[in-house]
């Protein structure tokens, strides 16, 4: 028995689907400069018309995928909100799970963005919002992490904080790999987080 005929609402949101992967594949792959509408396309196995039906531009697309990767960062890291509090002996595998998430491909597409944001006024404003929620979340997240702790704002900072930091090392390892310090400072992050919990 054939499968039913899709909807022209499925049709849409699949096409759409499939461009917005494409987007942040390029993006980490290739970089900012590089995902090109044609190259998007290609990607996706979709014309360029059908992208412009969907996006009216270039960094239409690109915004659109920074939302869906803030979407995806965001339902990573709510993991940490439903495990409660954290205890010492879970803190270094909290550790290696932010360290471990900043250098996936999402991020690396999200990082790409950001930095093409700092000298693009239009994409900027295209992407900010993403960029303050994802912040906030992870002021939440790390609420939840800190159970009763004296000061939850200094936390999220400190959270926030080493997740730029696991950023910069993730760009840096592409160029030049340097295991004996990348370990130092998973202990060195472990042991911030232990004080400012209060463990």
């Amino acid at each position: 028995m054939a499968a039913p005929r899709r909807t022209q609402k499925e049709r849409r949101e699949g096409t759409m689907a499939k461009l917005v992967d494409a987007t942040i594949a390029s993006l980490a792959e290739v970089g900012y400069r590089a995902t090109s509408i044609a190259e998007i396309c290609t990607r996706a196995g979709v014309s360029q018309g059908a992208l412009f039906r969907h996006f009216r531009s270039r960094i239409a697309i690109v915004a659109a995928a920074t939302q869906a990767v803030e979407q995806q960062h965001l339902a990573t890291f709510a993991q940490f909100t439903a495990a409660g509090p954290a205890s010492e002996s879970a803190l270094p595998g909290l550790v290696a799970f932010l360290r471990q998430a900043c250098r996936s491909a999402e991020s690396s597409a999200w990082r790409e963005v950001m930095m093409a944001a700092r000298t693009d006024f239009e994409l900027r404003v295209q992407v900010a919002e993403s960029l303050r929620r994802f912040e906030l979340a992870i002021l939440d997240v790390a609420q939840a992490i800190g159970g009763d702790v004296a000061d939850p704002d200094r936390l999220g900072m400190v959270v926030l904080s080493l997740l730029h930091m696991f950023d910069s090392e993730a760009v840096t390892d592409v160029v030049v790999q340097s295991p004996e310090i990348e370990d130092a400072r998973q202990a060195w992050a472990v042991e911030i987080l232990k004080r400012e919990l209060g463990l």
